[in-house]
């Protein structure tokens, strides 16, 4: 079990302030995200919308689709959801839409991607710790064909100062350095589509994660979270800030659960850089230890990760090649 105390190790910060937003700065969202059939399918049924040319591929194509039409809001929801890491993710809640056209259908097996234009920005009169901005936003499919277009306003919270904040990192092998301990800004509370839903899905039939009667007189008193979800959440929290440069997973080792973990835990990640280690130049296995951590401070998960990464000096020629090569292809069409 862990001795460490990662509650006081500086915090990688998320998300954006209401001073990054200049009228007329573009963000490019970095996300793209596939729509699969099944999305659309678990989207329109939950949202209750049957129009049937969303899930019925024999109506859609009567109506003059190759197939099934992916429900509008759902593109709507998910460019949107591409954006909030840039734009609102700090928080502020969303205030409204407008100018929200849909350009063209999409259908299940496109990729979509996002870019906003900050159109407006403004303090707020009535609350000085926050701003008012609009977005436009425009969701294309991998054709760079523009599927959507829409403004939204949210609050932004204005810069605080804080202490003990950690460089974000690129997730190149020389960013990480042997030592070093920082906290993940996300969290996430377990709710029943981890005890059940995720549970089941995986096929795992241990029924004191999904029942409540088997867990009655139990020392636990009731369900508990099945430990390889809580691991891939510890490792997914920390995901972002250590795996943008990852080129596969090597493997886990040291895996515990010092404490269980219930419906209704809120659930953070910390992580420790054990080891980097070169393989050649565009290569290096990178060895990390991330902590789960619930809402009182207790570490919940522990896992040594290994996995491996590219270095910055192969991106940087990788980039040189990509110029070299399109000078010459510049230079051959003229």
């Amino acid at each position: 079990m862990t001795t460490l105390d990662p509650t006081d190790w500086p915090l990688i910060p998320r998300g954006t302030a209401f001073e990054d937003h200049v009228i007329g700065r573009v963000f490019d969202h970095h996300w793209g995200r596939t729509v699969h059939g099944s999305d659309n399918i678990s989207f329109t049924t939950q949202t209750l919308a049957f129009n049937p040319i969303y899930f019925n591929r024999d109506a859609a194509e009567a109506a003059g689709h190759p197939s099934e039409v992916v429900n509008p809001l759902l593109v709507f929801d998910v460019v949107f959801g591409l954006s909030v890491e840039d734009l609102s993710e700090a928080g502020g809640p969303f205030l409204g839409a407008d100018k929200v056209e849909y350009l063209r259908d999409v259908y299940p097996g496109q990729t979509l991607s996002a870019t906003s234009t900050v159109v407006d920005a403004r303090t707020s009169e009535s609350r000085p710790d926050v701003g008012i901005v609009t977005w436009q936003t425009v969701g294309r499919v991998s054709s760079g064909e523009p599927v959507i277009s829409f403004q939204r306003t949210n609050l932004v919270r204005r810069r605080a100062e804080h202490a003990g904040l950690a460089t974000v990192l690129d997730g190149f092998a020389e960013d990480f350095v042997v030592g070093a301990r920082f906290r993940h800004a996300r969290t996430r509370t377990i709710t029943d589509l981890d005890l059940n839903g995720l549970t089941l899905l995986v096929m795992n039939t241990a029924s004191g994660h999904f029942s409540e009667q088997e867990m009655i007189g139990s020392p636990f008193g009731e369900r508990i979270n099945f430990g390889g979800l809580t691991l891939a959440l510890t490792i997914g929290l920390a995901t972002q800030d250590t795996s943008g440069q990852a080129i596969r997973e090597v493997g886990l080792d040291d895996v515990r659960f010092p404490v269980p973990v219930r419906h209704g835990d809120s659930i953070g990640a910390a992580t420790e850089v054990l080891a980097v280690e070169p393989i050649d130049h565009d290569r290096a296995i990178v060895t990390l230890r991330h902590l789960g951590i619930n809402q009182l401070g207790d570490v919940v998960c522990e896992a040594t990760r290994r996995l491996q990464v590219h270095t910055r000096s192969a991106a940087a020629d990788s980039a040189s090649i990509g110029t070299d090569h399109n000078a010459t292809a510049s230079t051959i069409s003229l």
